[in-house]
């Protein structure tokens, strides 16, 4: 059963709208449920799609091959994926957009 049953009517400029829902893809939010995270004091976090996972794990598996053949090389890729990673949660966190 639904309990929400009461609607509120909002007015924002389009590059308003267009931040908001962008803000809300980045948490894996529909645009209702973060305008209602936000206005009950919540801070949704930002959460990488399914792919970016799988992308790390793809970048993990290419370092431990290049590992086989020039260790310098895939230590090098390794710090690279990792200051990426970094680079990510810290703008995220700084940012304050959630």
């Amino acid at each position: 059963m639904r309990t929400r049953s009461v609607g509120l009517n909002v007015r924002v400029s389009p590059a308003e709208k267009q931040r908001i829902q962008t803000a809300a893809g980045r948490c894996g939010l529909t645009l209702s449920e973060y305008l209602r995270q936000r206005a009950l004091g919540h801070e949704p976090r930002f959460h990488p799609p399914q792919a970016f996972f799988s992308y790390l794990t793809w970048m993990d598996n290419l370092t431990d091959q290049l590992a086989r053949l020039d260790p310098p090389l895939a230590e090098e890729y390794r710090r690279c994926r990792e200051g990426l990673l970094d680079s990510l949660l810290r703008k995220e966190d700084a940012s304050g957009d959630h």
